[in-house]
């Protein structure tokens, strides 16, 4: 008489990827380039200012209105992405701390109020409606740019955290996307800060930022290193080795080794923005990878120590 055993089968779904990969692509890449680009410079143009504000508020009078129309079109590309273009509001309807995608947005959401204040009081300054020294809206300008921090923060943070707590392959193994995005953001708006001084002819801004601009350069490599560690069982399951190397050296050149080169042997306008031209352009690589993941990411992930 034959007896029946408990042996599992290895038949199902436990060696295969289930989720069904989300409607995101290059619009993804682009609101999240774009969030960084606007809420780094935002958040490096006001920590200088308050640090050091008369060698920064000159070049912040110019970054702000610049990072509020960097806000603008990352908000088109939000927008843009969704199903229904008309139901964006709803993403206000509530509010729920545990939630990143909430969170997230009602971040971004006043962020844009105290951006928007900053605009409209040098707005005001500039055309003569009210003084600049210590007027009313020189007081609207500095609690504006205080009361933005938090939120510009939590604006540039929020996407990698929203990424790692979903069940998509690759992006649920993303721990250290969210510090990657951080200092992504602060190296992003550093660049930008220092091109802005350098157009506008603030030597002693420059001098300060060129510094700042190579170290959060190199420092942007631990972070990305961490998050590629994260994420090793699925890149090296999807892509060969020479592929890898390829894509890893190209990041490291371009996003570390050719900024940070052009500031050491070149000064001026143009070796600057060439820099910040080709931090943006590995950055967008990076975020281009893994808003793709789970769209090429078919088939079981083998185990690290398998590899």
């Amino acid at each position: 008489m034959q007896t029946k055993t408990n042996t599992p089968s290895p038949s199902g779904y436990a060696n295969q990827v289930v989720t069904k990969p989300p409607a995101w692509h290059t619009l993804v890449v682009f609101d999240i380039l774009f969030n960084n680009l606007t809420t780094g410079l935002f958040l490096v143009a006001a920590a200088a200012e308050l640090a050091a504000p008369a060698v920064f508020t000159p070049v912040g009078t110019w970054a702000y209105p610049l990072a509020l129309m960097l806000l603008l079109i990352d908000l088109g590309f939000l927008v843009m992405d969704l199903g229904d273009k008309l139901r964006f509001h709803h993403m206000l309807r509530v509010f729920k701390l545990s939630s990143p995608m909430s969170l997230g947005t009602w971040c971004l959401t006043i962020y844009s109020l105290f951006l928007t204040a900053i605009v409209a009081a040098e707005f005001v300054v500039v055309v003569g409606w009210l003084p600049g020294d210590a007027g009313l809206a020189w007081w609207v300008r500095k609690a504006a740019v205080v009361g933005g921090l938090p939120f510009a923060f939590g604006s540039a943070a929020y996407k990698g955290v929203l990424f790692s707590t979903t069940a998509q392959p690759g992006w649920k193994d993303a721990r250290w996307l969210g510090a990657y995005l951080m200092n992504s953001a602060l190296l992003l708006g550093a660049a930008e800060l220092l091109v802005i001084a350098a157009f506008v002819g603030e030597t002693r801004a420059v001098d300060g930022l060129v510094s700042a601009v190579g170290l959060l350069a190199a420092l942007n490599l631990v972070p990305l290193s961490l998050l590629a560690n994260d994420l090793q069982p699925v890149l090296y399951r999807l892509y060969s080795q020479q592929n890898r190397t390829i894509a890893g050296a190209s990041v490291f050149a371009v996003g570390a080794v050719i900024p940070i080169g052009l500031l050491l042997i070149g000064s001026g306008l143009a070796p600057m923005s060439v820099a910040l031209v080709a931090i943006i352009l590995a950055q967008f690589g990076v975020r281009f990878l893994i808003v793709r993941l789970p769209h090429i990411a078919t088939g079981p992930v083998l185990p690290v120590e398998h590899l």
